[in-house]
């Protein structure tokens, strides 16, 4: 004898494969509803802002402030040494991937990309520049993430005197080569 297969409860664990419940939405009182969006939109238009009261005037030299200067928009120092330069060649190498909002080469003509980067090593049992996502991971991953891993990719080309060859590549792959960002 079997028993019925057991109900789960809102605060149990989601196992992979199970459902995600999704609200109902009851729509009630249409007519009254739209009536509220028409009154609140024509109140909107009767409806002005005016300016708030002005700061109140300081005498120059005043010591409740000190005399203030713009300064230039330099990065600091440090934070110029941890960005990677952008060189022009990065720069077309982004414009050229990210042309017609795409995410990344599909994962053929990005291991082709991946063939040509010069001076990729193993440390510490990790590859620099990481590898192309996986078959196996290209389901279940974001094209944000696919998309940042092709910029270090195309970084490390860049850095590595490979921009070329790789904008070449990434111009002569057609419009249906690429994942694009879905609306």
């Amino acid at each position: 004898m079997t028993s019925p297969p057991k109900k789960r409860g809102l605060d149990d664990p989601y196992q992979f494969g199970d459902a995600i419940p999704t609200p109902e939405a009851l729509e009630k009182d249409t007519d009254t509803a739209w009536a509220l969006f028409h009154a609140l939109a024509e109140n909107a238009d009767a409806q002005s802002t005016a300016p708030g009261p002005a700061p109140p005037a300081v005498p120059p030299g005043d010591p409740a402030y000190a005399p203030t200067a713009p300064t230039g928009l330099q990065p600091a120092p440090e934070a110029a040494a941890t960005q990677p330069a952008q060189s022009p060649d990065l720069e077309a190498l982004m414009l050229e991937a990210r042309r017609n909002n795409r995410v990344c080469p599909l994962l053929e003509d990005w291991q082709a990309l991946y063939d040509m980067l010069p001076g990729k090593r193993q440390v510490d049992g990790q590859w620099e520049p990481p590898l192309p996502i996986s078959p196996q991971a290209w389901r279940v991953t974001s094209s944000m993430i696919k998309r940042l891993c092709l910029r270090d990719h195309l970084e490390w080309a860049a850095r590595h005197g490979a921009a070329g060859p790789v904008l070449a590549l990434l111009r002569s792959l057609p419009e249906d080569h690429w994942l694009h960002v879905e609306h």
